[in-house]
């Protein structure tokens, strides 16, 4: 009598985590923006009369006075700090199912940043007013709808207080090894790496005395073999940033592989790129891990200015007859 094959559960297990896995992340996000629909579909006749429609790049409100509260119904916007000077820096995304300008229902109704939609999108824009209007219909709907809105805002304000503290440690790493040279720069660029759990950094820079020439100087994957010098083709040029579509055709990249052409500017002129690469097609670049880079793009184009400067500098001693 043949004995029966039985197959262990360990590996039905490990088979199915992976599909378990997304199923949780999806049921975690439909949570998380699962109240504001059901706030939005409650008063639906009354929130359709408070719905704007915005077509992609259309600014929905600027740094200043708006007595407006803003949920995002459909699309998505773009969320951008300016500085004194007028430049813009994106410091995040609000998608469908997500909120904005909340101080407006404790009476602050000053914005300090930009909002612009990135995709045509629907936002219901609600005043004080409105709030207590809608209490009176359904005191229930908001009493859940409020504990949402501050579950969600101490939840924003931990992550932003996490990034903030990881954007002044590393900051402050970065501006230590300034006076280390090219070995600092490269000590950074390691540090990038690391702090964002990047499988590869390539470092491009532009050549100091031929514009528009950009050259290979560095890549963390083969730091000692790597082709220093290397001439960049068309597969970067200036105009260049943002999500590449270029994987596997810039020098030390894969086919699949998930890119992101960080561009490095001081004082407006381009100083080169870092390629910043991830090997595991699955793993897309977060609105949180291309923040925290943009945010130190300034320091390493800084670092990349000076050390050309003292390349210069020793260049010159050297020739000189005195």
């Amino acid at each position: 009598m043949s004995e029966k094959k039985s197959h262990t559960p360990e590996k039905r297990e490990i088979a199915e985590s992976g599909g378990i896995q997304k199923g949780l992340e999806g049921l975690k996000a439909g949570i998380s923006v699962a109240p504001v629909f059901a706030f939005l579909e409650t008063f639906d006749s009354f929130a359709k009369k408070k719905k704007k429609l915005l077509v992609d790049g259309e600014v929905l409100f600027s740094p200043g006075e708006s007595p407006y509260f803003y949920i995002v119904s459909s699309g998505a916007l773009k969320i951008f700090r300016i500085n004194p000077s007028g430049d813009k820096k994106e410091i995040g995304k609000a998608y469908a199912g997500s909120f904005l300008g909340e101080g407006v229902l404790a009476g602050r109704e000053t914005k300090d940043v930009q909002a612009e939609a990135c995709a045509p999108s629907a936002v219901v824009m609600l005043t004080k007013e409105d709030f207590e209007y809608l209490e009176s219909l359904s005191p229930e709907t908001l009493m859940l709808f409020y504990k949402h809105l501050n579950d969600a805002t101490s939840t924003r304000l931990g992550e932003t207080g996490k990034e903030l503290a990881l954007l002044y440690e590393t900051s402050e790493k970065i501006n230590s090894y300034k006076e280390r040279g090219q070995r600092g720069l490269l000590d950074a660029i390691e540090l990038l790496k690391k702090s964002l759990s990047l499988d590869y950094v390539i470092a491009v820079e532009q050549h100091p005395a031929v514009p528009n020439l950009l050259i290979y100087k560095f890549n963390t994957r083969f730091p000692s073999i790597w082709p220093i010098n290397q001439k960049v083709g068309s597969e970067i040029s200036a105009s260049d940033e943002g999500v590449s579509a270029k994987q596997g055709e810039i020098l030390g990249t894969a086919p699949g592989d998930s890119v992101y052409l960080l561009p490095l500017r001081n004082g407006g002129e381009l100083r080169g790129f870092l390629v910043l690469g991830k090997k595991r097609t699955e793993a897309k670049f977060s609105d949180y891990e291309i923040r925290i880079a943009e945010n130190l793009a300034p320091l390493f184009s800084s670092m990349i200015e000076n050390n050309q400067r003292l390349a210069d500098d020793k260049a010159r001693a050297m020739m000189s007859p005195y």
